[in-house]
């Protein structure tokens, strides 16, 4: 028995002895952190600019002990991306650290010509996680972003991070598009990514002091500048808030946002939409082409009335009900149809719903889908439901020119 014994001993600490253990740790004041990338094209090739935590001053939120920023940014050229990164450690005292990466932005320029070479090595790095959010820079370079100090949040990348989470959830006219995400559209048939757009507004000279954010109005803010249309992995153009939205609707990406539409009896009546569902329908016509109907289920709630709308009568209700279809219909059909004729790119995924649900057919659209989505018919049947109106009935106009 004690002979098992021991040979079970031996035996457990022969097989631990062969566990590889943490041979490639690193230890934590050993590495710069980089929050945020910024890409650009340079004649040599690509400048990166890398946002790198300080994390003496990270945590300090009364202001620097020691006059730093909790962030710095290092910049570097070089023929391709890890190129530039491997430069950059001439000028930073740590190995830099992709891993807690939360925003990549790509210069307009950049984008335009195209992001597919700089993003093999994103992909490609066993480094990097895939979660961070993709951004191209309006009318500006990647790294003028990535200077500018921005207010509630110390580090900028946690702050650009933050506001693409809460503009795209209650906004609902930007982008929320991972390295993933931004991937597989890319290499899918009959479709083609997206990316959400900023761009900087007010002084932009003042931007990279930290006064920027010691005064009540920062002189330079980074604002969201819509929706980035690619075809392929090039920039075509640029989406405006009423596109963006409609752009999100079709693709089931609205969590909530707000607008307004004319009161029955003048005035107008503001809503918000709290619930919005879409699904994409596919039907063959009499002469066998694909049609698209884009189906959306919505509810509301009243948020305002400006008007002497009598709320107690049912059959206002619907018609409010009635003109937020309307519009909801005619809207996203116009915005659908423009995108189709000045972009030519189909960043609704019209193709790869066609060739899930009609495999054979799309083998006749698949070499010339580009074509085809210019001049497909795409209609819109949405349907509103106003669930609540508020803590009062009727308009505050209303009653008072009832006394």
């Amino acid at each position: 028995m004690r002979g098992r014994r021991m040979l079970a001993i031996l035996l457990i600490l022969g097989l631990a002895s062969m566990l590889t253990g943490c041979w490639s740790r690193k230890e934590l004041n050993e590495l710069a952190l980089v929050m945020a990338l910024g890409i650009d094209l340079d004649p040599e090739g690509y400048a990166v600019s890398a946002q790198v935590m300080n994390p003496s001053e990270a945590g300090n939120q009364k202001g620097a002990s020691s006059g730093s920023l909790p962030v710095v940014t290092y910049k570097s050229v070089g023929k391709t991306v890890p190129d530039a990164l491997q430069r950059m450690l001439s000028m930073t005292p740590r190995m830099l650290y992709l891993a807690h990466i939360r925003v990549i932005v790509f210069g307009e320029e950049l984008a335009r010509s195209g992001v597919s070479d700089a993003l093999d090595f994103l992909s490609r790095d066993n480094q990097t996680r895939t979660d961070f959010y993709l951004l191209v820079a309006k009318n500006s370079t990647a790294s003028k972003i990535l200077e500018i100090v921005t207010p509630f949040e110390h580090i900028p990348a946690n702050s650009l991070y933050s506001s693409i989470l809460v503009s795209h959830k209650k906004w609902a006219a930007t982008g929320k598009v991972t390295l993933q995400q931004f991937i597989t559209e890319l290499e899918r048939g009959g479709s083609n990514p997206i990316m959400s757009g900023v761009q900087l507004r007010g002084n932009l000279q003042n931007g990279e002091s930290p006064k920027n954010v010691q005064n009540i109005s920062p002189q330079t803010l980074i604002q969201h500048a819509g929706i980035a249309v690619f075809k392929k992995d090039k920039l075509v153009g640029w989406l405006g808030e009423p596109l963006s939205k409609s752009v999100n609707y079709a693709l089931n990406e609205v969590d909530t946002t707000v607008g307004n539409v004319p009161s029955p009896e003048g005035g107008t009546a503001g809503f918000i939409v709290t619930q919005a569902d879409t699904r994409l329908d596919i039907k063959i016509n009499e002469e066998g082409k694909p049609e698209f109907i884009v189906k959306l289920n919505i509810e509301a709630d009243l948020t305002t009335v400006e008007g002497p709308l009598d709320l107690n009568n049912p059959a206002n209700l619907k018609i409010i009900e009635d003109n937020l279809q309307n519009r909801f219909n005619i809207k996203m059909s116009s915005d659908i149809r423009e995108i189709q004729e000045k972009y030519n790119s189909d960043i609704f995924g019209f193709g790869e719903a066609l060739h899930r649900k009609y495999p054979r057919l799309w083998k006749d659209y698949r070499e010339h889908w580009e074509d085809t989505f210019k001049t497909v018919k795409v209609d819109v049947h949405s349907k509103v439901a106003i669930r609540r109106i508020g803590s009062i009935i009727q308009p505050l106009k209303k009653e008072i020119e009832e006394k």
